[in-house]
């Protein structure tokens, strides 16, 4: 931790409320630009205790006061209201909900990219305020509407999110005594909803709302900022951020679009060094981890969703996906990917074989050292701002453990038949650009499920015939190639190839395939895949056993 902030926690741990006061006002913040004492405040908003903040806001909102808000400049601004936003543990009761307001306060144009961005954020952090009993507080929060309603009202939002600002703002003017105070707000608040019900679509159609925050935060925390001695602190704090800021484009393209859900996807290369491909199947497995948790929570229906690419920004690798399916469907699916913040917790709410596929998908991600955040939004008001999970909610495999054998879930095949592998590598060979096609005429043969076409998308990408994006290798030309008899045995060489059946293959310590015994397919799974429940293991144990038994037979 910063110095500063370290000193103001001893002082509070020691029961000293004003001597850490003191230490906080001995920060003296530069208004005018973002420097070092404004990056040392950001530290103290973001990463300090809910009393440090409440301190530190009551510092600010002094300071504020003191300065001439032409002066202030709106970076400064925008950073302390994203490192505050970016925080998910204040109380609904905590005084700084009153404090804060004199910093959004300063914000003098809410439909400047930058701060547009923070709206949904800002408008989750007052919709708890105007909930909250404390008279103070939900007050203070309407006055706020009230006065500067005009301006606020400029930010982009959903109908349903105005809609339950007005229904939560009745609430609390229904308690107000005072007519001439309850008839002023009521003024203000009415010219609040008239504004944020207007059409925005033209207003926010200059894509800088998508990028100049991320661009932002970039110049603020810079390389040479982060290498500097405060460096590893700051790191977190921009890591803070960014997960807001990824929270906050899936909720603006929620508003935005028509579609049902809508799910942001930020993929950071720490080192700057990795090449477009790397990237790029980054993307790819992301979109194959959506599948298939889409495949395993909507089993009943008889297409899956389509995940399309709708917005990029520009210079970065931050994609916003949309997805048109049923609100039921939105809300389902945006709760199990929000679930996935707490793997322990999700544990008791969701498949397990969807925990699965987010962990495999992790661990291919840090493969390349890269981290990855993500979010969901749904116009459902409780899913439309959800806070975003990432790949850094799971600790990396210690090499202690990647030293031994281990196996990924997604490695592990669940389609019995090869022959339809054969005849998926036929259709790629004649379809070579139309992934849809071969979709189509795969599901075809006997009438197959979608689930099923899933299986053995997946079977020949692990034995190499496919790449992520459904196009053919050069291992399925060659199969194509060879007469029937000899394309088992060509098969059985690219099993021992794979992940799964080169770890299979050292597991049983062989020398040869048929050294290795298709009955030992169950133990080999729960040692080298153990978070694979035993039930799961059973069931891939079966296909393992087919494969091997048929591969057997033709070596």
């Amino acid at each position: 931790m910063t110095t500063t902030l370290t000193k103001v926690q001893q002082f509070l741990d020691s029961g000293d409320c004003d001597g850490a006061r003191e230490e906080v006002a001995n920060i003296s913040v530069n208004f005018k630009k973002v420097d070092a004492t404004v990056r040392d405040f950001a530290t103290l908003l973001t990463l300090g205790s809910q009393q440090v903040v409440e301190i530190g806001l009551g510092v600010l909102g002094r300071e504020i006061l003191k300065t001439d808000i032409e002066e202030i400049n709106n970076d400064v601004i925008w950073l302390f209201l994203a490192s505050i936003l970016s925080r998910h543990n204040i109380t609904a009761d905590s005084p700084l909900r009153i404090s804060i307001i004199g910093l959004i306060s300063c914000v003098n144009n809410w439909e400047l990219p930058i701060f547009a961005l923070l709206s949904p954020a800002l408008d989750s952090f007052l919709m708890v305020s105007l909930a909250e009993e404390n008279p103070l507080i939900s007050e203070q929060t309407v006055d706020f509407i009230s006065t500067s309603g005009e301006n606020y009202a400029k930010a982009p939002r959903t109908r349903k999110q105005i809609k339950q600002f007005e229904s939560l703002i009745q609430l609390v003017l229904d308690r107000v005594d005072d007519e001439d105070i309850k008839d002023e707000w009521t003024e203000g608040v009415e010219t609040f909803l008239r504004i944020a019900g207007q059409k925005q679509d033209n207003q926010y159609s200059d894509q800088r709302i998508w990028s100049e925050a991320s661009n932002l935060l970039k110049k603020i925390y810079s390389s040479a900022i982060l290498n500097f001695d405060q460096g590893a602190i700051y790191y977190q704090v921009k890591d803070n951020i960014s997960r807001l800021i990824t929270s906050s484009l899936a909720a603006l393209g929620t508003v935005f679009n028509s579609d049902s859900l809508s799910i942001a996807v930020s993929i950071d290369n720490p080192e700057e060094n990795k090449s477009w491909s790397i990237l790029a199947n980054a993307v790819d497995n992301l979109e194959t981890l959506f599948q298939e948790i889409a495949d395993v929570t909507f089993e009943k229906i008889t297409k899956l969703p389509t995940f399309t690419p709708a917005q990029a920004i520009p210079g970065s690798w931050t994609i916003i996906l949309h997805l048109n399916i049923s609100d039921n469907q939105s809300n389902l699916l945006a709760n199990t990917i929000k679930s996935l913040s707490s793997v322990e917790d999700a544990k008791n709410e969701i498949d397990s074989s969807i925990i699965d596929s987010w962990q495999d998908c992790v661990a291919k991600l840090k493969e390349n050292e890269l981290r990855v955040n993500l979010a969901v939004s749904s116009k459902n008001p409780e899913l439309y701002f959800v806070n975003s999970i990432s790949t850094e909610d799971i600790p990396k495999v210690e090499e202690s453990v990647q030293q031994n054998i281990r196996v990924l879930s997604r490695d592990i095949p669940q389609a019995d038949n090869l022959e339809r592998v054969i005849d998926f590598a036929s259709l790629l060979i004649q379809y070579p650009s139309s992934p849809s096609t071969v979709r189509q005429k795969f599901l075809e043969i006997d009438a197959l499920h979608e689930r099923q076409y899933s299986y053995y998308r997946r079977a020949v990408e692990i034995l190499g015939i496919a790449n992520e994006r459904i196009q053919p290798t050069k291992i399925c030309y060659m199969l194509n190639r060879l007469q029937n008899e000899s394309k088992m045995r060509f098969l059985a060489y690219q099993f021992i190839s794979s992940n799964v059946g080169s770890a299979w293959f050292n597991w049983q310590n062989a020398n040869d395939l048929s050294e290795i015994q298709p009955e030992s397919a169950t133990q080999f799974l729960l040692e080298v895949c153990p978070k694979l429940s035993e039930i799961t293991v059973k069931r891939r144990a079966i296909t393992l056993k087919s494969w091997l038994k048929i591969f057997i037979q033709n070596w």
